[in-house]
């Protein structure tokens, strides 16, 4: 599998006013056109507002398609449509969505390898920016959650650079299959233990899936 970065994009915490409250975060990241060095917590330059939920060696980068941008805006009818980066990530690929990579899977990215550790999980903050309180229910129940990515290999990562499955998980979990189980929708106790034994989905994960059996 070949996917491709569309655009890498970073940002440092900042204080924003957003649906009427205020918060510290990381949110709005900016497009990059050169590279920028992926190291093992996160890209150069950038950074999350809230840590306790955010960050860390399994969540070092927020992926999210590029793809998913045409659906939003032909759903949503936004008088202004959503441009990349509107859902805060920092890697926005073609060609590796939800549904084709799994967890545990390994690619170059860049000179960076990384691998995939679990699906993002759609906060307040997502709803406040975009100003859509059903946003989180509406990512939830599509699938189009993104996913987050563990650094293997540091490295320089830019925009255009290829994003190639070097190693397919022998499991084979989606990212769908694991949203799937991680919101309810499959409550197959068999299906849970199997993503559990998985022992590259991050930690967090894996102690809130087993409060399922």
């Amino acid at each position: 599998m070949k996917g491709k970065v569309v655009s890498l994009n970073i940002k440092l915490p900042e204080s924003v006013l957003a649906s009427g409250r205020s918060f510290f975060t990381g949110y709005n990241k900016i497009p990059q056109e050169g590279p920028i060095f992926l190291h093992k917590t996160h890209f150069e330059g950038d950074g999350q507002g809230d840590k306790v939920h955010h960050g860390g060696l399994d969540q070092a980068v927020c992926v999210y398609g590029f793809e998913h941008y045409e659906k939003w805006n032909g759903e949503l009818q936004l008088q202004t449509p959503l441009k990349v980066p509107s859902f805060g990530e920092n890697i926005t690929p073609l060609g590796v969505l939800e549904d084709n990579v799994c967890i545990g899977d390994i690619f170059q990215m860049g000179k960076a390898v990384v691998q995939i550790t679990q699906p993002r999980q759609p906060c307040s903050t997502l709803a406040s920016i975009l100003q859509r309180p059903d946003m989180i229910k509406k990512v939830v129940d599509t699938g189009r959650t993104g996913y987050y990515l563990r650094v293997l290999e540091e490295g320089f990562v830019q925009a255009d650079d290829e994003m190639k499955r070097i190693e397919k998980h022998p499991m084979g979990v989606t990212v769908t299959e694991a949203n799937q189980i991680k919101y309810g929708f499959e409550k197959d106790l068999k299906k849970i233990k199997r993503l559990i034994e998985v022992k590259e989905l991050s930690d967090s994960m894996r102690q809130s899936l087993l409060k399922k059996l």
